[in-house]
C-alpha cells in the first residue's frame, strides 16, 4: 500500500518507479484520496494498493521498501509532523495477512481487495 500527503503525485510516481526496479508489478488498484487520520496530518492522503511478485525474503523487502521511502525523503520525524511523502507498507506476504492497517481502514481493504 503508498500513501502520500506530499507531492503526492511525484512522490507516488517515484516510489512506483523504484519499485520497479526491483520488482514486478502485477496489479495496481484505483487511487484513493483520504482525509488524514490525526491532528498534525493536514494534507489529504493519496492511496494506491499495488500488487508485485517478489523473489527475496519478507525482512529483505520490508528493508527495501524503508530504503525506498528515504529516498524519496521520508523521515523518522514524519509521522511527529505530518508531512509523509511517501508510506510504504507491505499488507499481505503470500496472502497471509502481515499489517492490520487492512483491518483497521476500509480504503486500504477496498484497494487491496481490488488487485488479490
Amino acid at each position: 500500500m503508498l500513501g502520500s500527503n506530499t507531492e503526492a503525485t511525484i512522490n507516488m510516481e517515484l516510489a512506483i518507479d523504484k519499485l520497479v526496479d526491483c520488482y514486478e508489478i502485477t496489479g495496481k488498484s484505483f487511487p484513493v484520496i483520504t482525509e488524514p487520520i490525526g491532528a498534525l496530518c493536514f494534507p489529504d492522503f493519496h492511496n494506491v494498493a499495488i500488487k508485485l511478485l517478489i523473489t527475496e525474503s519478507f525482512e529483505d523487502t520490508k528493508a527495501a521498501f524503508k530504503q525506498i521511502e528515504k529516498l524519496i525523503g521520508r523521515k523518522p520525524e514524519s509521522k511527529i509532523t505530518g508531512i509523509i511523502p511517501i508510506d510504504i507498507d507491505l499488507i499481505f506476504w503470500n496472502d497471509i495477512l502481515v499489517h492490520e492497517d487492512y483491518n483497521r481502514y476500509e480504503y486500504v481493504r477496498n484497494c487491496v481487495n481490488e488487485i488479490r
